[in-house]
């Protein structure tokens, strides 16, 4: 590939990126919730919402963050009442994390939000065209998910929310990799 295209198809990709991530910026949180809470903070509800059980570790851990960032989420989060911790009896180093009904019912506003904003957004984008993003989309994620290492940094990990369609179990399976 010559250096033009691979630098124009950068540029492209950051400004897709930045796209994506205003869907879920802090002008929609500040919109739609009566509790100040950032992005951040937002990503870790959803997060515990999706899981069954989940600790510190896991939340930094799912979401890429450090322990410490995780931990002062979670504080702010229960200061605004809207998760509550729990200590393991057995290892009180372990805490457990879990959304309270407050914090259910922020995040069920913010989720429709998002998928509004995305579906206006590809309202503006003719049919082929859409046809063609969600291929280009799928066969690069198929291109970049051929190692182990690369498939757990960036899985998601939906938890309750997981779909059967989802690219990263869909290509585990159609490569037959063991070493997933």
């Amino acid at each position: 590939m010559d250096q033009e295209t691979l630098q124009t198809i950068d540029r492209d990709i950051g400004l897709f990126i930045a796209v994506i991530g205003e869907l879920l910026a802090q002008d929609l949180l500040d919109e739609i919730c009566d509790e100040q809470i950032t992005v951040g903070q937002a990503k870790c509800l959803c997060f515990i919402l999706a899981q069954e059980t989940v600790t510190i570790g896991d939340i930094s851990r799912g979401l890429g963050i450090s322990y410490p960032a995780a931990t002062k989420n979670i504080t702010r989060l229960a200061e605004k009442g809207l998760v509550s911790r729990t200590a393991n009896h057995t290892d009180r180093r372990n805490v457990f994390v879990e959304i309270t009904a407050k914090g259910k019912e922020l995040t069920a506003k913010i989720k429709p939000e998002k998928l509004r904003r995305l579906g206006s957004l590809l309202d503006k984008v003719d049919a082929n065209d859409l046809r063609d993003l969600c291929k280009g989309i799928e066969a690069l994620l198929s291109a970049a998910l051929t190692d182990r290492k690369l498939v757990q940094n960036i899985c998601l990990h939906c938890g309750r929310e997981h779909v059967e369609h989802c690219i990263i179990s869909s290509i585990k399976c159609s490569k037959r990799v063991s070493s997933y």
